[in-house]
């Protein structure tokens, strides 16, 4: 009996739920037909306020190059690892700096993807 009232209950809920959510695009579609979201956002730039834009471009460079030299320590000590784990046959040292090789890789293609999203937020497109 109990299985029966939770799926109906289940059943009204996800019902209740696609209603709201049908009616919320109706809503958002119903808006001005002159100006597309690309246009909106493009419309609105982000700017330092005034007097530290300096600033924010010099921190914005002690991180990128902190977390790039972090990236490279990280890379030679990882590789340092499965070079003494080879020598002196550690078979736990060879595993910890092939999966270190991994998660920096993994970390380098995150900086990147991070760099590019951050350029396009705060890039100079704006005027």
């Amino acid at each position: 009996m109990t299985t029966g009232r939770r799926s109906a209950a289940g059943a009204v809920r996800a019902a209740s739920t696609v209603g709201f959510v049908l009616a919320g695009f109706l809503l958002l579609g119903a808006g001005p037909a002159t100006a597309t979201p690309a246009e909106i956002s493009v419309a609105v730039c982000p700017a330092a306020p005034p007097g530290m834009q300096g600033f924010a471009d010099d921190v914005t460079a002690w991180v990128k190059w902190g977390v790039l030299a972090l990236i490279g320590i990280g890379a030679v000590v990882s590789l340092g690892s499965i070079l003494v784990g080879r020598i002196f046959s550690h078979p736990h040292a060879s595993r910890y700096g092939a999966m270190g090789v991994a998660v920096v890789v993994m970390v380098a293609i995150a900086y990147t993807v991070i760099l590019v999203i951050l350029d396009s937020i705060t890039g100079s497109g704006c005027t």
